[in-house]
Parts: C-alpha cells; structure tokens; sequence
C-alpha cells in the first residue's frame, strides 16, 4: 500500500515538474491560456487515476470513437440511398408531366442493391385544358383512361416491363 502511495506521490510531483517546464517554454500570448487548461486537465488525470484503479473503474474511450463512426457511416449510406431514390422519382415526374399528364402520387421501388428499379406505381391524370367541357358521370360508370403514352415512356427510358408499371387515376 506504501508503495502505490509513493508511485501516486512521484507521479504527481513529475506532472508538476513536466507543466512547469512547458509553461516557461511556452511564449506569452493568448495560446498561454489554453496551455495552462491542458496542464490543469493532465494534472487532475495524474490525481485521480490511482483513485479510479482502485475503484476498479477502466475507461473505455474506444467503444465510443468506433461505434460513432459506424453509426455515422450507416447514416450516410442510407441518405445517400433515399437521395437516390427520391431524385429518381422527382426526374420522372418532371418527365410525365412535360407529356400532358398531372401526378398525384410517385412511387419507385428499387432492389437491395440499388442496381435497378423493380417497379414503378403511379397515380396520374391527363391535364385538361380549362376551355374543354368535361364529360358528365352519370352513377358508377367512370371511364377508365388508358396511359399508353406514359408507360411507353417509361418502358423504354426505363427498361422496365408493363408488369413492372402500375399506373392508376
């Protein structure tokens, strides 16, 4: 027990000598200051250190500088991934709309390896001008409008199937 004492006691005294040096080789001026704070830091380390191993209490620093860069890594990958996507789906809306057609909703599904579009939902209407009569619905009876112009568009910029296109209105 003595002899930790007398470690402890040499280890303060040589942090003192050690800050000691370094404060009359450091030039006045106003980087002297963030000088003496560090010293102040190591020499409250030195202090309490013992006192720690005795509590056996380790500190860790690793677990906490690697598991913040995974995590940061992993949410830049995803982010990354949603841009992607969602540049898709602004590029095409721009498409279909310079074709006469309003969107509603946009959906692109991408496989997992963000290689290529699995499929593509769409909630579209043609535009009408505001001069045109629209047709009365009488009842249940809604005409159903085909979207060849859309789906052939996006067949062949995409190279998507027509199975792979679902568009509703």
């Amino acid at each position: 027990m003595v002899k930790i004492i007398r470690n402890w006691c040499e280890g303060i005294i040589v942090a003192i000598i050690l800050s000691i040096i370094i404060e009359i080789l450091v030039p006045d001026g106003n980087n002297k200051k963030y000088v003496k704070v560090v010293i102040g830091v190591y020499i409250i380390f030195v202090v309490i250190n013992p006192i720690l191993k005795l509590m056996n209490y380790d500190f860790n620093f690793d677990f906490f500088k690697y598991s913040a860069q995974e995590e940061t890594y992993a949410n830049i990958n995803t982010d990354m991934k949603d841009v992607y996507i969602v540049g898709i789906e602004q590029e095409l809306k721009k498409e279909i709309e310079n074709l006469g057609y309003s969107v509603k909703t946009l959906k692109v599904n991408i496989d997992k390896a963000y290689e290529n579009i699995e499929s593509v939902e769409i909630k579209v209407e043609k535009k009408t001008d505001k001069n045109m009569i629209e047709p009365v619905v009488i009842g249940d009876n809604k005409i159903k409008e085909n979207f060849e112009e859309v789906t052939n568009y996006i067949k062949e910029n995409y190279n998507l199937n027509e199975e792979q296109i679902i568009i509703n209105n």
